[in-house]
């Protein structure tokens, strides 16, 4: 038997009509609405977004029927995320202060897109650059003892992609030794190695994502590791 998991405590509601999922990002976040009934005409559609990997559904918005976003019910409706990263909603309800269209007023249409809601769009493949070099405490001037699988978007607080250029300074006080930023299978992906007169060697390169693993060769670096855009 399959689990079911509710997007919400429903206790208190009188039923839920439907609960559709209606758009996947490329991030890999996936957006629904559900059309829930309180009382009477107070019928709503909320949207709700899952990220990858979590059971657990967030309330992104919520248009209310009887009064405030319709008139009436809000009988049905979709949701996707634009290029941008907006959010719209198209939904079958009564426009309020709009004399009624149909026999029952009930009318197909949308809301005003609703900006800055999820990642915008990937591209297809191009290159993303960010307004500010994207930067992380933990990764300026770093001692890189060991090899760590850093999650990029989460540390860096940057769109989730399948590609990052980034900026990978590294310093010692020897020649040759290594700053590395690859998979664990493939670490040296990106390598920059240290000057021979101990002054920082900066290069700009691509690594994978949305996890990079970076790791050290031939001694113990200090690195600076910022991430300037993304792609896919």
């Amino acid at each position: 038997m399959s689990k079911f998991t509710p997007l919400r405590n429903y206790a208190g509601f009188e039923h839920i009509l439907n609960a559709i999922p209606t758009f996947a990002h490329q991030n890999g976040n996936v957006y629904g609405v559900a059309i829930e009934k309180q009382a009477g005409v107070r019928q709503l559609a909320t949207i709700y977004r899952v990220r990858p990997g979590s059971n657990v559904a967030e309330e992104v918005h919520r248009y209310v029927g009887g009064g405030i976003d319709s008139a009436a019910q809000i009988a049905a409706g979709g949701c996707v995320i634009d290029p941008t990263g907006a959010l719209h909603t198209w939904a079958s309800a009564v426009p309020i202060g709009n004399p009624s269209i149909t026999k029952t007023g009930f009318v197909g249409g949308f809301w005003e897109p609703i900006p800055g809601i999820d990642d915008p769009w990937g591209g297809g493949g191009g290159v993303n650059l960010l307004p500010a070099v994207a930067t992380a405490p933990a990764w300026e001037a770093h001692s890189l003892t060991t090899g760590i699988l850093v999650d990029i978007p989460s540390v860096f607080n940057v769109p989730r992609a399948s590609a990052y250029l980034v900026r990978f300074t590294v310093n010692a006080p020897v020649a040759n030794v290594r700053g590395r930023a690859g998979t664990e299978a493939v670490p040296y992906f990106f390598t920059v190695n240290s000057r021979p007169d101990g002054s920082d060697e900066m290069q700009q390169g691509w690594v994978p994502g949305p996890s990079c693993y970076i790791s050290p060769a031939q001694g113990t670096p200090t690195v600076w590791f910022q991430v300037v855009g993304w792609s896919g």
